[in-house]
């Protein structure tokens, strides 16, 4: 007698449950995701000051590699060329300027604490009330020390500021000099991480983002180097005080984009208004021209080599960075968005999507 036929089921072999298995999957991929998350959050300070460090390097290796063109010897010796002209420039820049400068920033405290005041009184003359401790300091000491009975505060203060900032400079400069002494072995070992299929891919993306980082970083600072000086001697043809301050100030805040120029403008304005209404008109001018043919000229040729971003990408990753991080999240925006904006568009839009020609059309 034949017997019946048993279906799988009651054979006792089951068929997996493939939904059950997807959303387990799901679940712990999303519990990744987010403890990855939590911990880039709460370590997000250190992973900017490596940024930093990256960012050290690459200027490093820009300079190496344009010092080939001119002493064709080994990367290791061109390296080390670059880095004692740095230390002994940046000594020579510091005792020629330090005795200058301090001058200076002392006389520019006390002029900029004056118009401060005047201007209180404006506003006072015509009804409106401006907000307590809006006078300013009279001189440098006041700004750094307002209250002399707190004198050991300030300093325990300004010890940990000072040891803060020295052990900053150290990890940055450590990590820039031996990411830029052999980026190669630093590169092998990132892209061992992924599948050997992946490998020549994110290799590639990783040479254009580092491409990238280089040219923003030249440009950036030979931006800020033009406007500097040029600003100082424009001042110091219109008999500004304290010129060499305010020009440097102008060059240092043109790395924040679009808001560097106004933030720059404010301590200038309140220099020329101690000289009347006419200085204010033509050291404004001065920093209008400047910062036009920095817009205009200096910036486009600078954009031919680096991805170009929108102003509003640009603007919404100096605030979203500046309200996550500080002062440290403006200063590194605008290249974390370049480099995010490379991987997004080559491993995100042409990769995962197929948009070759969208890809490439934005940069």
């Amino acid at each position: 007698m034949n017997e019946p036929v048993r279906s799988p089921d009651t054979a006792g072999t089951r068929r997996p449950d493939t939904s059950s298995r997807w959303s387990l999957t799901s679940i712990l991929v999303a519990m990744a995701a987010g403890a990855g998350l939590f911990l880039a959050w709460q370590t997000a300070g250190t992973l900017l000051l490596i940024f930093a460090g990256l960012l050290f390097a690459a200027f490093l290796d820009a300079c190496t590699r344009g010092l080939a063109f001119v002493v064709p010897i080994a990367r290791p010796w061109r390296l080390a060329i670059v880095c004692v002209l740095l230390a002994l420039g940046s000594a020579w820049l510091l005792a020629w300027s330090s005795y200058s400068l301090i001058g200076q920033a002392d006389s520019l405290v006390r002029l900029i604490g004056e118009q401060l005041r005047i201007l209180r009184g404006e506003l006072r003359s015509l009804g409106i009330t401006p907000p307590p401790g809006a006078e300013g300091p009279r001189t440098l000491g006041q700004l750094l020390l307002p209250d002399p009975g707190v004198l050991f505060g300030h300093a325990y203060t300004a010890f940990n500021l000072a040891t803060g900032l020295l052990g900053t400079a150290v990890v940055v400069i450590f990590i820039g000099l031996f990411a830029a002494a052999d980026p190669e072995a630093y590169r092998q070992g990132a892209l061992r991480l992924f599948s050997l299929d992946r490998r020549r891919r994110i290799g590639e993306v990783l040479d254009e983002m580092a491409e990238v980082l280089r040219w923003w970083l030249v440009g950036q600072l030979g931006a800020v180097v033009v406007i500097a000086v040029t600003t100082w001697i424009g001042l110091a043809l219109l008999g500004v005080p304290g010129a060499l301050l305010l020009g440097l100030q102008a060059g240092l805040v043109n790395f924040i984009p679009y808001l560097g120029p106004v933030i720059g403008a404010i301590p200038i304005l309140l220099a020329a208004m101690a000289q009347g209404t006419s200085m204010v008109i033509w050291a404004m001018g001065v920093h209008l021209v400047i910062q036009t043919l920095e817009g205009y000229v200096l910036a486009p040729m600078i954009q031919r080599r680096v991805v170009a971003m929108s102003p509003v990408l640009t603007l919404a990753a100096v605030m979203l960075f500046g309200a996550l991080f500080g002062a440290l999240g403006v200063a590194l925006a605008t290249p974390l968005a370049a480099l995010l904006r490379v991987a997004v568009l080559r491993l995100y839009v042409e990769d995962r999507l197929g948009d070759k020609q969208a890809g490439r059309s934005a940069g």
